[in-house]
């Protein structure tokens, strides 16, 4: 009986001893298992906050990419219309028009309208309007202008900036006397 009543009090303080030691590190185990478990978890949210954010910046790569690409408006069919040379646009009888019609420039660029030498080279006789229906029609540069004989205009964001002649040309075909300004 006495030695039931000793090994059940060994016992007792066995597991006494263990529950505790096991508890202290236990419990150290577990916070620290909980501050690494949190650590953790903030790091993945991390990640996935930053794996979002790359796909976004991926997407807006993507967007960026497609609107840098060629877009035909008439009358500017194809990239090998344009010209890159000068920022002067020279039109009259002589030009029968608009000379270059398609001209590629930088943003940023002043581009000039320049009547010729004929007494009727004026925009008085050829009035210059901005399209608006064709090209980039939201914030075109181009001011209707109806009197002198040259006339200069900042591009300053990149768009196709259609134009033409109230009289001679045709805003909806970009037919006649038309051009763009393609600004990149």
């Amino acid at each position: 009986m006495c030695c039931t009543r000793f090994l059940g009090l060994a016992l007792s303080v066995i597991c006494l001893l263990a529950a505790a030691c096991g508890s202290t590190t236990a419990g150290g185990s577990g916070g620290s298992s909980g501050t690494g478990g949190s650590t953790t978890g903030t790091g993945g949210s991390t990640s996935g906050t930053g794996g979002a954010t790359t796909g976004t910046g991926g997407s807006t790569s993507g967007t960026g990419g497609s609107s840098g690409g060629f877009m035909a408006v008439a009358p500017c069919a194809t990239e090998a219309a344009y010209t890159t040379t000068g920022t002067t646009v020279m039109f009259g009888a002589a030009a029968a028009g608009y000379m270059p019609k398609c001209l590629k420039v930088s943003a940023g660029a002043l581009v000039t309208f320049m009547g010729g030498t004929g007494a009727n080279d004026n925009f008085t006789m050829h009035p210059l309007e901005a399209s608006s229906a064709r090209g980039t029609t939201a914030g075109n540069p181009i001011a209707t202008t109806s009197s002198g004989t040259s006339k200069s205009f900042t591009f300053a964001a990149p768009g196709y900036y259609a134009y033409y002649c109230t009289i001679h040309g045709n805003d909806t075909s970009g037919g006649g006397w038309s051009g763009v300004v393609w600004v990149q």
